[in-house]
């Protein structure tokens, strides 16, 4: 069954009930018409009264005059009397009456097929309005949806670029970054290289090593020849921030007496280039030496 039958299949068929309605009540009509007309119609009777004799001692009536007779109207005879009774419109002609009959429901049948086919038409052109505007919204809805899809696509690319852009930032950034720390350690690397070249590495490190020599409290079970390796940690200024014994042919006592002369050593002496000084110290401590 096609879209359009299942829509309007209920109009349909109340018209099609509609002209089987009209077309029965056409044979009943035609039928109770002509019907009557079949019946016999009833007969008459009449009979002729013979006319009064004359009796003896009654007197006949008197004989009415010319000029009486003149202005009476005539009597009608007995037979016309008995059979005269009240008068009856003439029947109509029963093909007449059903030839209008049937013009009247084919009128009424024309009417409501005009109004069915209005009321059709009018359920037409409100589907018709209801799918435009079905159509309206759901275009309406695609073009928000696009048109969101596209936003946030546009929205996603700036901030893409916006991180690419940052991302690049940061990378000149660092390396601009390093290649500053490069040229300055290059250019530490070459000064103390120049220092080292002059003696002046030498006399820092014989600083540092005769302020903690003087600082160390040699303890008792300390020999002869005491030769250990030092690592220190120092801030700029000197000041000692970790001290670690490595190797070392003391004992645990001499050990803790170099580290404690370390940090009574402490701050350090700053070196005659600032280009010789570095965090990390790696000193020989040999006070014997």
């Amino acid at each position: 069954m096609s879209a359009f039958l299942q829509e309007h299949a209920r109009p349909l068929i109340g018209s099609a009930l509609l002209h089987v309605g009209i077309a029965a009540a056409v044979i009943v009509a035609t039928w109770f018409s002509v019907a009557p007309q079949l019946v016999q119609p009833a007969a008459i009777e009449a009979y002729l009264a013979p006319a009064p004799r004359d009796h003896v001692g009654v007197r006949p009536e008197p004989t009415p005059t010319a000029e009486v007779a003149a202005e009476a109207p005539p009597s009608p005879p007995p037979a016309e009397i008995a059979k005269s009774e009240p008068l009856q419109p003439p029947a109509p002609d029963p093909a007449v009456v059903a030839r209008q009959k049937a013009a009247e429901l084919l009128r009424v049948e024309h009417a409501a097929q005009l109004k069915a086919d209005a009321a059709n038409k009018k359920a037409l052109e409100h589907n018709a309005k209801l799918k435009a505007a079905a159509d309206a919204k759901r275009v309406a809805a695609e073009q928000a949806v696009a048109k969101k899809k596209a936003a946030a696509e546009e929205a996603r690319s700036r901030a893409l670029a916006a991180e690419a852009k940052r991302h690049e930032q940061l990378e000149a950034h660092a390396r601009s970054q390093r290649e500053a720390d490069l040229s300055r350690q290059l250019s530490e690397e070459q000064s103390r290289l120049g220092a080292q070249d002059a003696g002046l590495q030498n006399r820092y490190v014989a600083d540092l090593r005769a302020k903690i020599e003087r600082a160390w409290h040699r303890p008792a079970s300390a020999r002869a020849g005491i030769r250990c390796i030092v690592d220190v940690t120092q801030v700029p200024g000197g000041t000692v921030t970790d001290v670690r014994v490595g190797e070392c042919n003391g004992d645990a006592a001499v050990v803790e007496s170099i580290k404690l002369a370390v940090l009574r050593a402490s701050p350090l002496p700053a070196p005659p280039d600032p280009s010789l000084f570095q965090r990390k110290l790696h000193l020989e401590f040999n006070p014997d030496g």
